[in-house]
């Protein structure tokens, strides 16, 4: 053999041997590169699955969440309208005419006992005279007085042995929303 038949054949062996291993590492190379793909898929349905839910709990969330605040509007509004509903009936009481007003008044004397003194409010000056309190008084068979001051409010206060009542209409309206505001709200909005 000649020395170029030699060297063609060194070097077809080569390529042979070079060809065999470019085909072996671009077989590897596609497994390697179809792994990854599978992998990127994983990873990709994973992923998805995960973005999915947590836009469903987003969306949940904000679900709740303006659930929340239209009940918080619609109790402020009901608490509005119960407001607008004593607030009337407050002005109506304090507008009542002399002779229901001398009623009322007289009947929230049934608070008093021994010794006591009514105050009134300004408004109420002349409703109730010291000849209406000491008849009653004398009914009930104890000492009451009226006294000459007025105070800043409407309704009464009766003073007694360290211990006042507090007989005026914010309080009587006050006390009367505490025992019935949740019936009235059941009547007003079923």
């Amino acid at each position: 053999m000649s020395k170029e038949s030699i060297v063609e054949k060194i070097i077809s062996e080569a390529e042979i041997r070079a060809n065999s291993f470019i085909e072996e590492q671009t077989a590897r190379a596609d497994g390697i590169l179809a792994a990854a793909a599978e992998e990127c898929k994983s990873y990709i349905y994973t992923f998805q699955s995960e973005t999915d839910r947590m836009i469903d709990d987003l969306e949940a969330r904000g679900k709740t969440v303006a659930d929340l605040e239209v009940r918080k509007l619609q109790l402020a509004s009901k608490a509005k309208v119960l407001d607008g509903v004593f607030a009337r009936a407050l002005e109506k009481l304090k507008s009542l005419d002399k002779r229901v007003m001398r009623n009322l008044l007289t009947g929230m004397l049934r608070e008093a006992e021994d010794g006591d003194v009514v105050t009134l409010g300004r408004r109420q000056e002349g409703v109730l005279t010291s000849d209406d309190v000491s008849a009653f008084a004398e009914e009930k068979g104890i000492t009451l007085s009226l006294s000459s001051e007025f105070g800043d409010f409407d309704g009464m206060i009766i003073s007694g042995k360290g211990v006042d009542k507090n007989l005026t209409f914010d309080v009587e309206i006050a006390l009367l929303r505490e025992k019935i505001e949740t019936q009235i709200a059941k009547e007003i909005f079923g």
